[in-house]
C-alpha cells in the first residue's frame, strides 16, 4: 500500500515516511500549498492530529491491497472572500459534515495565484474511536449523501456572501436540474493543463473546445429567439395613432415585414433539418437490421464450427480397426467443412469482414446507432422548437395584420408591403413564398380567436366588429357573384 501517504504528502506538500523509514515521500518542493490543517473529532487519539501518524494508521489498517483508504473532497473557494474568510467557511463545512459524523478531515488549501483558489480534503473511511479506528462506515458511500455534501457547501458559502452583504450566490444543482440549457466543462488536471498551457492539444482540452463551441452557438441561438420574441411582442401592440397617419402604415408594414423576414428566416432553417433527420431515420434501421444479421450469421458460424471440430473429436477416437466409420467420419468431417467454407464466403462477401472480427464490428455499429439516435433526439427537438416559435411569429404576424386591417388604409399596406419583397428569383422561390404568403396571409377563424384572446378588450372588441363587417362585405360578395353565375346559366 502507501498510496495514502503519497497522496496526502503530494496535498499538503510536504515529506511523510512509512512506518519502516524506508520509504519516503518528499513534495517539499511543490508550489501553491497555503495551508494545512488536520481537524479530529473530540474522541480521536490526539497524535492522529499529526499527518504522517495519522495516514500510516489509516495504511497499517487496511489488509486488502484494494481497499479504499481515504476519500477526497475538492472544493473551489470563493474570490469575493478573503484567506480568513474561505478558511471559516472550510471549517465550518467540514466540522458539520465530516468531523461532527466521526470522520477525520486532512485539509490542504492550495492558491497559485492563477485565479483557482480551491481546497483538498481528504476524510478517514472508518469510525475512528480513542484507541484507533473501528471499522467502516458503509453509509458514508450513500449517493445521496454525496447531494447533501454539495448543497451544504453552497449553503454554507451563501452565508458568508449574506454576512458580507453581497449579492453573488452559488448554486449546487447540475445546469440540467436548474434549467440550463448548457453544458458543464469538465476539469483538465495538471497534467493536461501544462500541456494546453504549452500549446499542446489534449484530449480533454479537445471536449471543453467542443463543449464551449455548442454552448456559444446556444447561446447566439437564444440571444437570436430573444430578438424575436421582441419584435413579435411589439409587432402584437395596437398602435394608438389614427387610420389615416400614414407613418402608422408604414410603420406597420414595417413590422409585418420584420416578422415575414423572420418566418422565412426559419422555414429555411426547417428546410435543411427535416431532411438531416428523415435521412437519420432511414439509416437506423438499416444499421440495426445490418447487425443483427451480421450477429445471426456469426453465430451460425460458431455453431458449424463447433460441429466440425465434435466430427474431428468423435474420429480422432476411433479405434484403427473401425475402418468404415473412420470413413464414414471422414465424409462428416468434409461435408461439415464444406458447409463452414460457405457460410464463411458468404459472411466476406456479405459484411467486407473476416467472422472472427465480428463482436468488434458489432461493437462498432452499436456505437454508431446510439450516436444517431442522439442525433436524431437533437434533431427532433430542434425542429421542435422551431416550428414552435415559427406558431408565435404567425401569431404575432396575424395579431398584426388583423389590427392593421381595423386603423390603416388595407390598399396601402400591401402596396408598401409588396414593395419591400423582391420578386423570386427563380421558379421554386416563387413556389416557396406564394406557400409562405398563403399561411401568412389567409388568417382562420381558429387564428383570430387566438388574436382576440390576447388582445385588450377594447382592441378585441374593434377587432371583432370589423371581422364580422368584413365577413358580411365578403358574403355579399359571393352572392353577388352567385346571381351572375345564375343569370348567366339561364340564357
Amino acid at each position: 500500500m502507501g498510496g495514502v501517504l503519497r497522496s496526502a504528502a503530494y496535498r499538503a506538500g510536504e515529506e511523510l515516511r512509512d512506518d519502516t523509514g524506508e520509504i519516503v515521500h518528499d513534495y517539499t518542493r511543490k508550489g501553491g500549498v497555503v495551508y494545512n490543517e488536520i481537524i479530529l473529532p473530540e474522541f480521536a487519539p490526539p497524535e492522529f492530529a499529526d499527518r504522517q501518524t495519522l495516514w500510516n494508521a489509516v495504511d497499517t489498517r487496511e489488509k486488502r491491497k484494494d481497499s479504499q483508504l481515504a476519500r477526497e473532497i475538492v472544493v473551489a473557494l470563493q474570490r469575493e472572500f478573503d484567506a480568513q474568510e474561505n478558511l471559516e467557511v472550510l471549517r465550518e463545512y467540514m466540522k458539520e459534515n465530516f468531523v461532527d459524523k466521526g470522520m477525520i478531515a486532512d485539509l490542504s488549501i492550495h492558491d497559485k495565484g492563477d485565479g483557482n483558489p480551491h481546497a483538498h480534503i481528504m476524510l478517514t473511511m472508518r469510525h475512528v474511536t480513542p484507541e484507533g479506528f473501528g471499522l467502516k462506515n458503509t453509509d458514508w458511500n450513500n449517493k445521496n449523501l454525496f447531494v447533501e455534501w454539495r448543497k451544504s457547501w453552497a449553503d454554507t458559502n451563501n452565508r458568508m456572501f449574506e454576512q458580507k452583504g453581497l449579492d453573488e450566490r452559488i448554486d449546487h444543482r447540475s445546469y440540467k436540474e436548474r434549467g440550463i440549457d448548457r453544458e458543464p466543462m469538465i476539469h483538465l488536471g495538471a497534467y493536461a493543463a501544462a500541456k494546453e498551457k504549452r500549446g499542446i492539444r489534449t484530449r480533454r482540452g479537445d471536449i471543453n473546445r467542443e463543449r464551449q463551441a455548442r454552448n456559444e452557438e446556444r447561446a447566439r441561438k437564444a440571444a437570436e429567439e430573444a430578438e424575436h420574441e421582441q419584435a413579435i411582442t411589439e409587432s402584437a401592440i395596437p398602435s394608438e395613432k389614427p387610420a389615416n397617419d400614414e407613418h402608422t402604415t408604414e410603420k406597420t408594414a414595417e413590422h409585418l415585414n420584420k416578422l415575414k423576414e423572420i418566418y422565412v428566416k426559419y422555414e429555411k432553417e426547417l428546410a435543411e433539418l427535416i431532411p438531416e433527420r428523415n435521412q437519420i431515420r432511414e439509416e437506423l434501421p438499416r444499421l440495426t437490421y445490418r447487425t443483427e444479421l451480421m450477429d445471426e450469421h456469426a453465430k451460425n458460424i460458431e455453431v458449424l464450427q463447433g460441429r466440425v471440430a465434435e466430427l474431428q473429436e468423435t474420429r480422432q477416437n476411433l479405434k484403427v480397426w473401425q475402418w468404415a466409420k473412420r470413413n464414414e467420419a471422414d465424409q462428416a468431417i468434409k461435408h461439415a467443412e464444406q458447409e463452414l467454407k460457405k457460410a464463411e464466403i458468404f459472411f466476406k462477401n456479405r459484411f467486407y469482414i473476416n467472422p472472427s472480427q465480428t463482436p468488434e464490428e458489432i461493437k462498432r455499429l452499436q456505437k454508431e446507432i446510439r450516436a444517431k439516435k442522439d442525433r436524431l433526439m437533437t434533431k427532433n427537438a430542434e425542429i421542435l422548437g422551431i416550428m414552435d416559435t415559427q406558431d408565435k411569429v404567425l401569431l404575432g404576424y396575424h395579431t398584426q395584420k388583423l389590427i392593421a386591417q381595423t386603423q390603416h388604409d388595407k390598399e396601402n399596406l400591401d402596396k408598401l408591403l409588396q414593395q419591400m419583397n423582391p420578386p423570386p428569383q427563380t421558379v421554386r422561390d416563387r413556389l416557396i413564398q406564394e406557400r409562405i404568403d398563403r399561411r401568412l396571409n389567409i388568417i382562420l377563424d381558429e387564428s383570430c380567436q387566438k388574436v382576440i384572446e390576447k388582445l385588450p378588450p377594447e382592441h378585441a372588441k374593434t377587432l371583432i366588429n370589423a371581422r364580422k363587417h368584413a365577413q358580411a362585405i365578403e358574403q355579399k360578395r359571393e352572392k353577388a357573384q352567385e346571381r351572375t353565375r345564375t343569370i348567366e346559366r339561364s340564357r
